[in-house]
């Protein structure tokens, strides 16, 4: 028995000897001369294959892509909101608004993302100018009352209806035309009339736009042609220059203040007379749609004309080019709310009144806009 077993055995370690023998002649994975091996402790390197035709590099960096070096987003090509103001842009502002899609040639031109929840102005719908570069059409409604005791008039109303336009080129210049329309009045002095108003159009510049603090100083002229009826006091002299400078600030509550002034320089200064004018605008978020709005308009008439042998005046809408004016001035205080529809079309009203013993034409007013903004 025992030399059995130890025949066996060495049967059994003569068969591994000559595997191990066979297997040893074969070429291994690591016997290839085309591979380098690399120690785990040596630095990273880019694992070659030499003696092939092309050479392909490997690292790391090639197959872990870090977040931080994915490629930013393309800017929104209907708003344009690359800005970089990050809260207050959103390239789908006017995805709620099925009116924004229906006027393409405005879409080519859309309004600074940036500062997109300023209201603005409403009670000088002429002269207090917003200081955003905007594409707007506006819809203006305005019912002025004439004191009774108004010289030559006597008691009647004013009705305006009127559409203002504004082009914005970039988020600095733009293009505004911000009187035009069609008047009716009734006067007891004068009886009933109606007819065109003048046309007024201009350029604005921002000066200082500050996105962080949510500022804006701009700057522009606006003039007024004479091409207006007669019948409704437009149409009078050789035009008039505007000047002006409007400015505004985001405040801390969420409300936006606004300041403006210009002068009233006639071409011709004897049918027109001249004056300086100065408004004032807050607005006051009430809920996410709807906001306050209080302000205030002054008119101080630096150079009577010599049309009219009286001593009051038009104010923003009308001038009468009146012979005794110089020094007079009048101040009205606005009050009323803006709505916000959806994210491009608002609503706001506002009724206005006179704080000076002083009314000119102005006994009350009560102004309207329709706004649609790009």
């Amino acid at each position: 028995m025992d030399i059995k077993l130890m025949c066996g055995a060495g049967a059994a370690l003569l068969f591994n000897l000559l595997t191990v023998s066979t297997q040893a002649d074969e070429p291994t994975l690591f016997d290839s001369p085309d591979i380098e091996l690399v120690s785990a402790s040596a630095e990273p390197a880019e694992l070659q294959l030499s003696g092939a035709e092309t050479e392909v590099g490997v690292t790391p960096d090639a197959v872990f892509t870090a977040y931080e070096a994915m490629p930013e987003a393309a800017p929104c090509q209907t708003c344009q909101s690359d800005c970089g103001c990050q809260q207050f842009c959103q390239c789908d502002s006017c995805q709620a608004c099925t009116l924004c899609d229906r006027i393409p040639l405005l879409n080519r031109f859309p309004s600074d993302p940036c500062f997109k929840h300023w209201i603005m102005p409403v009670s000088n719908p002429v002269w207090s100018i917003d200081p955003r570069s905007l594409t707007y059409v506006r819809g203006v409604f305005v019912n002025q009352m004439i004191d009774s005791q108004t010289p030559v008039l006597g008691a009647g109303d004013l009705q305006v209806y009127a559409l203002q336009l504004g082009i914005a080129l970039n988020e600095r210049l733009s293009i505004i035309a911000v009187k035009d329309g069609f008047n009716t009045l009734q006067t007891r002095g004068v009886g009933n009339a109606h007819g065109w108003a003048d046309i007024a159009a201009g350029v604005k510049y921002v000066l200082i736009r500050d996105v962080d603090n949510q500022f804006l100083l701009s700057t522009g002229m606006i003039y007024e042609a004479h091409n207006g009826s007669t019948r409704v006091f437009q149409g009078n002299g050789q035009g008039i220059w505007n000047p002006f400078l409007t400015g505004g600030k985001e405040l801390c509550n969420g409300g936006h203040f606004i300041a403006n002034a210009g002068f009233h320089l006639p071409a011709d200064d004897f049918d027109n007379s001249t004056s300086f004018w100065y408004s004032l605008h807050y607005d006051h978020p009430l809920t996410e749609k709807l906001s306050a709005l209080a302000e205030m308009n002054g008119i101080v008439c630096t150079k009577s004309g010599g049309a009219l042998p009286v001593n009051f005046e038009g104010g923003d809408w009308i001038n009468l080019g009146s012979s005794n004016v110089a020094g007079n001035d009048v101040i009205t205080m606005a009050f009323g709310a803006d709505y916000k529809i959806n994210e491009c079309l608002s609503f706001a009203g506002v009724w206005e009144f006179p704080v000076t013993e002083r009314k000119d034409l102005l006994d009350s007013r009560t102004t309207v806009t329709l706004t649609l903004t790009f």
